[in-house]
């Protein structure tokens, strides 16, 4: 580590006595704390916004969408003018505060405070950072908490009742329940504990929308009775912003960027990712196919389920909620809602009782259950409190204390949902016209959600046919003088090593390359495939994410980063223990002659999430080649094992201390571990797998390319975090990192393109997308070693070396054009992670290298000197050993698992995709929300007689001509 204070002296940028910034202001929770709420604000919007608007049956998108956009605008309006104070305000009464204004200056710029969290065990609640800041982290609760009751009620709500219930049930439900329980109210005295909103959101989200759904009425019987998505992909990347920006919803509520909010957010991924594997896991069973709308539901109860408890469990207990999250309501929604006539009787649009209502409760009630006392007492109200596993009548107490907690939200959004929604229709109808109910959009809002048809007009059904085909569905330094007290680690818990600063950009790094997988790549992947193969593609990426935590906790990450059983390979173990998660990070096997044991200055519960997202991404990567006709159940068994055999070999050798990082080869932030591995391995894969379908090989055009752009771009500026990240602090090392990420693959683009321009006379946006990449790949292992000059050099190489192996040599290599690598992951990150790496033993510098390599003095051959080729030939040898490794372990999982079930789908899958696969198409756009149907809308490939093109191929890439260079 660079930036260890000598001797326990503050730096001088800790320190404030310019007279500008407060004694009470510290800059590492701020940054975390904006960071969080934009994260939990990225959620609904555009994260809810567009998943409800794609989530339901074509003719409700606009409708749906601008619900949830309207109330997010809507409830920010109510919350500084009254709805922030009875919140969080002084106590007025027991379960609510004193209504008032937060929009003057002086109100805003004073130091953020809870008055009524004062307790005798526990201080009021006075964070380090401005009211402002509290101000924006508290709205985009009350926000999402409106938008997820408005889950109930898609497809027929009046409108303009929603504008009036807005303000109406954030008034006098939300205000009540945050109040009570974390604002300092009769709830939070008792001592219940909601981490984070299992109760004041989720369960009463649950609980207002069923009641709503009741008195609102049902949809039309048509719609009740098919009611497809239209879109799944844009329905995966609302869900993948919901998924990640949670990491802000329960990372953020410790109100500092402390120890608990690491452990919160890392508990947070492991119940999503055991919950959706769960219920995956019971779709198969059950129904034989793996759904990708299930594993959206089981995410989101996991994401649920774990929110009351997320600062408050160990690591196993996160595991356990996300087994009962994707079991029970698993099995409310898909078993008990068929048989129950009450269920049955309420028009719940998309199942918010059971996502939410069921699974706050059971969060609430299992935080009861396994609240650890130690974590325990970072939060709550009342010391020494715990849960009923720990023993004792404390623990019983506290068990006791949830549920009467669940009760008292429960009884209240009954009656208080019921005579809101009874007054406004007084006013207005609660429900739209039966008229309005049929046409939809066009007549709610005389707009619809796409033109897409001839020249852009609405779908019209006198020429385009319809159908009934189902779909089952976060000024400034100055010098010398005392540290302000906001910066002093004097006071329980906070260690002396916990500098919130680099905690609280690890924790946005580590954020922000999760995005680059969920929802980046899920919809780039899904979305730059043949559209049959949409819905399957996307979801390979979507399992992995998921798959790849749970394997990763339980023994991988040790594997990579912990104390070594050989020079290549960690010892194995668990990471899931409260004493693990909270003490300081350190990678035990890095020490060296010249460098001590990595030790950053957060917890180890940043750190195993932070490298999580990296192993995650890998095999998302890895997927790239395999796309359009892996059998998934392979797929399946090939994550954990490709992890434990190769990522993990890989990690160790160059990140955690073994062999390859002991003798000094330098991989700053993935170009061998990441790329060059998961290009190989795919390559790898590719070929024992086999080719898809010949005219999917022939033909395998982009079905949009507006949401593979949008995935292209969460992974460019995702980048940021994935290295920037990799010094492991917030230091000069991850600036420098993060605008050499930018030059390169600005670069890299600009010269892909002008090399498609000057040989095939068109830019092309995939070639642009493609150049992209293998800037950004190429820049990574050198990030934070070369200067700036060096990564434009760089970028013009990655523009044009895999250019050319992809567009001249692949077409004339027998052996390349033999193994199909469906989106051609050998070129844009083997090549290109193997470039980076040899030009990191060319440019690297001598004093930014010192910063990071376990070998002093090293320079890349460009600066000369015995050094300089000493370190191109490590660079190359380090290359060697992650190209033979991954061809032969790939190879051997590969044919083990080929023993078990078939690596490649059948014929008659192939033939179908997607709909054969899952039981769900990505679009439903046609008529009223059907499938494409072939006999009435037109060959699926491209159909010239209904659009009047004659060549079927003009939205496809041409293939280029042999050029001579």
């Amino acid at each position: 580590m660079a930036d260890a204070t000598p001797g326990g002296q503050v730096p001088s940028a800790y320190n404030n006595t310019g007279g500008t910034l407060p004694d009470w202001l510290n800059k590492g929770d701020n940054a975390w704390q904006m960071t969080a709420a934009t994260l939990v604000g990225m959620q609904s919007v555009p994260g809810l916004v567009i998943l409800y608007g794609s989530i339901v049956k074509k003719k409700w998108a606009v409708n749906s969408a601008f619900m949830a956009f309207y109330a997010f605008a809507a409830v920010l309006i109510c919350w500084v003018i009254w709805a922030y104070k009875m919140s969080f305000g002084e106590k007025l009464i027991p379960i609510w505060g004193k209504a008032g204004t937060v929009w003057g200056y002086k109100t805003m710029q004073a130091q953020a405070m809870l008055p009524a969290t004062q307790t005798v065990d526990v201080a009021m609640a006075t964070p380090f950072y401005p009211l402002a800041t509290m101000i924006y982290f508290q709205f985009v609760f009350a926000a999402i908490c409106l938008i997820l009751l408005a889950g109930s009620l898609l497809g027929r709500m009046n409108f303009i009742a929603w504008m009036l219930f807005v303000p109406l049930w954030l008034t006098f439900s939300y205000t009540i329940g945050a109040f009570a329980l974390w604002g300092g109210g009769c709830l939070f005295q008792w001592g219940v504990i909601d981490y984070s909103g299992g109760y004041v959101i989720h369960l009463s989200a649950g609980v207002a929308g069923f009641t709503a759904a009741y008195w609102v009425g049902p949809r039309l019987t048509k719609d009740r009775e098919r009611f497809p998505p239209n879109n799944v992909l844009l329905m995966l990347t609302g869900a993948g912003l919901l998924w990640l920006g949670w990491a802000g919803f329960n990372g953020g509520d410790p109100y500092s960027a402390n120890i608990d909010s690491s452990i919160a957010v890392i508990n947070t991924n492991i119940c999503a990712a055991m919950s959706l594997l769960v219920w995956t896991l019971l779709d198969v069973i059950f129904f034989g196919k793996p759904s990708v709308i299930g594993a959206v539901q089981g995410m989101i109860t996991g994401l649920v389920v774990i929110t009351p408890a997320a600062g408050v469990v160990q690591g196993w207990a996160a595991m356990i909620m996300g087994i009962c999250a994707g079991c029970i309501p698993w099995y409310t929604m898909m078993i008990v809602h068929k048989r129950s006539w009450v269920l049955q009787q309420v028009d719940d649009t998309l199942g918010v009782f059971h996502t939410h209502a069921v699974a706050g409760f059971l969060g609430g009630i299992l935080t009861g259950l396994f609240a650890e006392p130690h974590l325990a007492n970072y939060f709550v109200a009342r010391s020494n409190e715990q849960g009923a596993f720990y023993g004792g009548h404390v623990g019983g107490r506290q068990f006791a204390k949830q549920l009467v907690g669940a009760l008292f939200i429960i009884g209240w959004n009954l009656v208080v949902t019921s005579i809101i929604l009874n007054i406004v229709r007084l006013i207005v109808p609660l429900r739209m016209s039966e008229e309005n109910l049929i046409v939809g959009d066009d007549a709610v809002h005389g707009e619809e959600a796409y033109a897409l048809w001839g020249d852009g007009e609405k779908y019209d059904i006198t020429k385009h046919g319809t159908s009934d085909r189902r779909l089952v569905v976060m000024a400034d330094a100055t010098q010398g003088g005392q540290v302000p007290s906001a910066y002093n680690n004097t006071g329980y818990p906070l260690p002396d090593w916990l500098n919130k600063g680099d905690n609280a950009w690890q924790m946005t790094a580590a954020t922000l390359v999760g995005m680059q997988s969920v929802p980046g790549l899920v919809i780039l992947y899904g979305s730059i495939v043949k559209k049959k193969w949409a819905v399957n593609s996307a979801f390979m990426a979507f399992y992995a994410f998921a798959a790849v935590l749970i394997c990763w906790v339980i023994w991988a990450y040790k594997m990579s980063f912990g104390e070594k059983l050989i020079p290549l390979w960690g010892k194995a173990g668990t990471v899931w223990g409260y004493k693990t998660m909270q003490a300081q990070a350190v990678l035990p096997a890095t020490q060296t002659v010249d460098v001590p044991m990595a030790a950053p200055f957060y917890p180890m519960a940043t750190m195993i999430y932070f490298q999580f997202v990296f192993a995650a991404i890998t095999l998302i990567l890895l997927a790239g080649s395999l796309l359009g006709r892996m059998n998934f159940i392979a797929w399946m068994l090939f994550v954990p094992l490709w992890l434990t055999f190769s990522y993990s070999i890989g990690a160790f050798s160059l990140w955690g201390g073994g062999f390859l990082f002991q003798w000094g080869c330098i991989d700053y932030s993935g170009g061998y571990v990441i790329h060059l591995s998961s290009g190989i391995a795919g390559f790898t894969s590719a070929y024992w797998i086999g080719p898809r379908l010949t005219k999917d090989r022939e033909r395998f055009p982009p079905n949009n390319v507006l949401l593979m752009l949008a995935g292209a771009g969460l992974l460019w500026l995702g980048w940021a975090g994935f290295n920037g990240g990799d010094p492991y602090a917030a230091n000069v090392d991850s600036s420098i990192a993060v605008i050499n990420t930018n030059v390169c693959a600005a670069m890299s683009l600009l010269v892909w393109t002008v090399l498609d321009v000057v040989f095939f006379g068109k830019p092309s946006v995939i070639g642009a997308v493609q150049g992209m990449i293998t800037g950004l790949v190429c820049i990574t292992p050198a990030a934070g070693v070369v200067q700036g000059w060096a990564a434009m050099i760089m970028g013009i190489l990655s523009g044009s070396i895999p250019w050319y192996t992809m567009m001249v040599l692949h077409k004339r290599s027998k052996i390349l054009q033999r193994v199909d690598d469906t989106l051609g992951v050998f070129h844009t990150h083997a090549v290109a992670g193997s470039l980076g790496g040899i030009c990191t033993g060319l440019f690297a510098q001598r004093d930014l290298a010192n910063y990071f390599v376990a070998r002093t003095d090293e320079q890349g051959a460009f600066y000369g000197g015995h050094s300089g080729g000493r370190q191109l030939g490590k660079q190359l040898c380090g290359a060697l050993f992650i190209i033979g490794w991954n061809l032969v372990v790939t190879t051997i999982i590969l044919n083990v698992i080929r023993l078990i079930v078939p690596l490649r789908m059948p014929e008659e899958l192939l033939l179908i995709g997607d709909d054969a696969v899952h039981g769900e198409e990505a679009y439903a756009l046609w008529g009223d929300g059907e499938k494409y149907d072939i006999t009435k809308h037109g060959n699926s490939e491209y159909d010239d007689t209904q659009h009047g093109l004659g060549n079927n191929n003009l939205n496809v890439r041409p293939t280029p001509p042999t050029v001579e260079l």
